[in-house]
């Protein structure tokens, strides 16, 4: 068996409908949290799994550059709906099997849009919960 091929993050894309902040994008994760529900008995305890919640979690250096950071997270926060995204682990390939893509749609919440210590760039931090579970997908889109 071959030895299987690490995912590193370095060409990741995260799109939000068709704005690409592949390139003010520092850590990117979809996070599921799954609440757990504990049945106490006089037999004992047993853990049970409940509702699972998902989040969009990243990390932009932020700009004010035209289709930059703060243009597109401020007009989805903005606009008050949800947003749809994608993330694409190896942004200049094609969607497949080796390269899927997860979408789905945030929820923007106002975030802190200076965020940095003297000489270091400026950072956002946004954690958006989602609508529903990612979908990933193996399908090329248009």
């Amino acid at each position: 068996m071959a030895v299987p091929l690490p995912l590193i993050l370095r060409d990741c894309d995260v799109l939000f409908g068709t704005d690409s902040l592949k390139c003010v994008c520092e850590h990117l994760e979809l996070s599921p949290d799954t609440a757990t529900t504990t049945v106490t008995t006089f037999c004992g305890e047993t853990d049970y799994p409940g509702i699972t919640k998902w989040s969009l979690v990243a990390t932009f250096v932020q700009s004010f550059d035209a289709g930059a950071t703060e243009e597109v997270l401020s007009a989805l926060v903005d606009a008050g709906l949800p947003a749809a995204f994608t993330v694409i682990p190896y942004g200049s390939q094609p969607v497949g099997p080796t390269n899927p893509s997860w979408s789905g749609e945030a929820i923007p919440v106002p975030y802190a849009p200076i965020n940095g210590d003297a000489g270091e760039q400026s950072t956002i931090d946004i954690e958006w919960s989602l609508t529903g579970p990612p979908v990933k997908s193996i399908t090329p889109g248009p």
